[in-house]
Parts: structure tokens; sequence; C-alpha cells
């Protein structure tokens, strides 16, 4: 019998940048605290461009003698969360995503990824999924925390 055989493989979630905040220190909403509770059941996926999101929110409110706190939270993220990139392709749906009227890139390129991948993107940002619904973008791929109760 292969060894791979009867082994599962948890559903991934590509995060964004919400649900990083918590490891580095710095305190978000209730919904995305409940949903971590549940990442043991997924293999969570991240994207190198909510690394960047997350150092330009940590130059805004963190004070320097946190930084050895941030480092080990971005080496926990590190260790314990899966990178994901995204493609030629999802860069180019999220450029298109941009010309259509929704200007945070960092989360285009979250949702493209996401649809290029055929993985879950967990997300909190109402004006993402209230963006996409008005265009009649496909929303299969959309987990929101109250979806993982």
């Amino acid at each position: 019998m292969n060894s791979r055989e009867g082994i599962q493989r948890k559903p991934r979630v590509l995060i964004d940048t919400s649900f990083l905040l918590p490891a580095i220190g710095i305190s978000t909403d209730r919904e995305v605290m409940d949903a971590i509770k549940h990442f043991p059941k997924f293999e969570i996926c991240y994207l190198e461009a909510s690394l960047l999101e997350l150092s330009w929110k940590i130059l805004k409110i963190i004070d320097d003698n946190k930084m050895e706190y941030i480092k080990s939270g971005l080496k926990a993220i590190r260790e314990t969360y899966t990178l994901v990139s995204p493609s030629p392709n999802a860069y180019l749906q999220a450029y298109l995503l941009y010309k259509k009227g929704h200007k945070d890139f960092i989360d285009n390129i979250l949702y493209s990824t996401s649809i290029d991948l055929n993985i879950f993107l967990l997300t909190i940002d109402l004006e993402l999924i209230n963006f996409l619904k008005k265009n009649s973008y496909p929303l299969a791929h959309i987990l929101t925390p109250d979806a993982l109760d």
C-alpha cells in the first residue's frame, strides 16, 4: 500500500493580511481571532505581498523596542504557513481588477491567486467582496470567518 493512500490533504486557504496581524502581536477584530481557532483544519497559505503589507502596518504602529517580537512573529509565519506565489496570469488578473475599479492591489493579487491556484481566500474585506459581486466575479473561492463555524 502506498504510504500516501488514505492520507487526506487539508483544504488550502489563502489568508489576507488581517489574519497575520496576531502573529506579530497586533490586535485585530474578534472575527479574525475566532477564525484563527479553525486554522488547524486547513493548510494556511500566504503571499509574500501580504508580508509587505504587514510591514507597512508595522512601520505605522509598532515601537522600535518591539522589533525582536516582530521578528519572531514573522519567523513563525514562515515556519507555520505555506508560502504561495502568484503566477503571471494572477498578476494580470489583479491588474485588470485594479483597472476595473478595485484599487487595493494586494487584495486583487490575493483574489486572483486564489482563483489561479483553485484554493479558498479567507478575507474580512467586504469592500473586495462587494466589488466582486457588483462586477459578477466568481465568489466560490471566497470564505469569510463565519463560514468556518
